[in-house]
């Protein structure tokens, strides 16, 4: 697997609970749990999801900053089987086979800044979106578990409080993922329209973070303010819209990974053509990459951190919080 060219891919993982709580809030008790329980197991049909060989990792440690991550690799465990062949001379032939498969990705999770990075080892690994949904199932039985284990200390310390109330101040979590883009990428992208009719931004709920762009930040706090549980900027003409100012803002909407973009329009066949930001999301190739999680993790950081520098991802600055908390994690951790 080192031996190969391999692409990362990346991602902003919007995790909270409720609206007061984010991921970092929880690390410990449900998050880092749902990563690291061997015993976690999505399971449906023939197919099964599951974390391994994960632990967190030191990314940076300086007198500036402090950096850890969940590394490990994510699997896909399931059973090919075939019904028939074609031979020749003979047609089609029944034939039942079966054979065991369990393609894998290596995974980087940033605490600091919550970003995923995700690098698909084997032809058939498992998707980012299979990645969220096994991760959202792990945290949702941790956070079960932690709501019971509190809600048993506040009872032996003599407080009379309801499990309800405890849902209450810490709901079950949300998960989202929503891919990092590039300019490069959803210009790339757009050269297939030959008529762009509409774009439709949704503004999803954030991490401890502002968006870099003044306009969407304005945006969510707008959103946040009034309760909005979704809100959408849509831009829309039949005859087209303008194909180089849409580029300028489908960039300034996805660079932080805070808002999912869905176009719409015509291609150059004239064929409906849809695009998200799965279909212009940003890739780096990657050559020799360590097969170990721990190493691997290390090296996808030192690409991540290049790519901030060439100014293709953008990432929020470390809020006073989250650098409180990583400092904690950072002394119980390591």
């Amino acid at each position: 697997m080192a031996d190969k060219s391999l692409n990362m891919e990346m991602g902003n993982l919007i995790c909270r609970f409720g609206d007061k709580k984010v991921l970092l809030d929880l690390a410990e008790e449900v998050v880092l749990p749902a990563f690291i329980d061997n015993s976690l197991v999505r399971s449906y049909d023939k197919t099964s999801y599951f974390f391994y060989d994960v632990s967190p990792v030191v990314l940076l440690n300086n007198q500036h900053e402090q950096v850890i991550g969940i590394a490990g690799r994510f699997i896909k465990d399931t059973t090919l089987e075939r019904e028939q062949i074609f031979e020749n001379g003979k047609g089609l032939i029944k034939d039942n086979e079966y054979m065991r498969s369990s393609p894998s990705a290596l995974f980087l999770l940033i605490l600091n800044n919550h970003r995923l990075i995700y690098v698909k080892e084997t032809k058939d690994a498992p998707s980012k979106e299979s990645f969220r949904s096994t991760l959202l199932n792990f945290l949702s039985f941790k956070h079960e578990q932690h709501i019971k284990i509190e809600h048993e200390r506040l009872k032996s310390d003599g407080k009379s409080i309801t499990k309800k109330s405890l849902y209450i101040e810490t709901p079950r979590p949300t998960l989202e993922l929503i891919p990092l883009t590039s300019e490069d990428s959803i210009e790339e992208f757009l050269k297939k329209y030959d008529v762009l009719k509409s774009i439709e931004i949704t503004l999803s709920d954030r991490n401890d973070e502002n968006d870099n762009d003044p306009f969407f930040d304005e945006l969510q706090k707008r959103k946040d303010k009034i309760g909005s549980k979704t809100s959408v900027v849509r831009h829309a003409n039949s005859q087209g819209l303008n194909k180089d100012n849409a580029i300028q803002e489908i960039s300034e909407a996805t660079e932080q990974g805070n808002q999912s973009v869905k176009l719409s329009g015509i291609d150059i066949d004239g064929d409906i053509l849809s695009g998200n930001n799965e279909k212009f999301q940003l890739r780096k190739p990657l050559e020799n990459l360590s097969s170990k999680p721990n190493q691997a993790a290390k090296e996808l950081y030192q690409s991540f951190l290049g790519l901030v520098d060439d100014g293709l991802v953008k990432v929020p600055e470390t809020s006073p919080k989250a650098r409180n908390i990583i400092g904690l994690l950072m002394q119980r951790l390591f």
